[in-house]
């Protein structure tokens, strides 16, 4: 069995206190260690601080950093908002929770532009981490079916709980080293999503002269009302529906 002493969660929100959570109660043999987001600044959102609650429960925290030379170390990347260098790290056990289906959609906004594509199906995808932004090889995903009229907050909720469950289901055979990995077919990569992808202020106001398919897709990509909603002939779009054939917008 692969005995780790330290385990170690980088990332944000309620996903990643999830899963500290989660390795804390089924793993107490281990030394767990949080590493939070730049921008987590100890207070609750929308979505709660994984900070806060490393330091209202007394858990260690480290910088990214002091994990470099961690030897008996297994890394898992969930949101992390730091590129991860392998050859800075002594372990090679490094692992990253991606939110779209690689090799599509590498990168940044996956939730945002799946939705905007117009995808019916999305997932998340377990895979090590390399030299390269989210071309790791594969070690498991998990898919589901994106429904019709899910907002791109509830669809980023669903993308989490995801996450949490493929950790589930896959950290007994990583702590196990009983797990395989297949690697990313890079021809079916696609574009890559960089952080000045999209840019929500300029794209979330409408002027609409045929709401189809292709218009609801987009309105509810941008409808997320922790921050925002988008805007259409001058007026804020609660939700953009699909029903009995017909397309129909629900102001705030």
């Amino acid at each position: 069995m692969y005995t780790s002493k330290k385990i170690v969660i980088a990332g944000k929100n309620q996903c990643a206190v999830d899963i500290h959570k989660y390795f804390k109660n089924k793993y107490p043999q281990h030394e767990l260690i949080g590493v939070t987001n730049s921008d987590d600044d100890v207070n609750d959102g929308w979505q709660p601080s994984f900070k806060k609650y490393l330091l209202k429960n007394r858990h260690t925290e480290y910088r990214l950093n002091d994990c470099y030379d961690f030897e008996d170390m297994l890394f898992f990347s969930v949101e992390f908002d730091k590129i991860i260098k392998t050859e800075n790290f002594k372990s090679k056990k490094l692992f990253n929770l991606h939110f779209s289906l690689l090799p599509k959609y590498r990168g940044c906004h996956t939730n945002f532009v799946q939705l905007y594509n117009g995808e019916k199906y999305s997932g998340v995808t377990l895979h090590e981490i390399d030299n390269s932004i989210d071309g790791g090889p594969i070690i498991s995903q998990m898919k589901y079916k994106i429904r019709t009229n899910a907002t791109a907050q509830e669809n980023y909720v669903k993308l989490m709980n995801t996450a949490v469950k493929l950790f589930k289901c896959k950290i007994e055979d990583i702590i196990d080293n009983n797990y395989k990995s297949t690697p990313q077919d890079n021809k079916l990569a696609g574009k890559y999503y960089d952080r000045n992808s999209a840019n929500y202020k300029e794209l979330k106001e409408f002027k609409i002269e045929k709401y189809d398919l292709e218009t609801h897709n987009k309105l509810r990509a941008l409808i997320f009302p922790a921050f925002q909603h988008p805007i259409v002939n001058g007026k804020e779009v609660k939700r953009s529906l699909y029903k009995n054939g017909k397309f129909i917008c629900e102001y705030v």
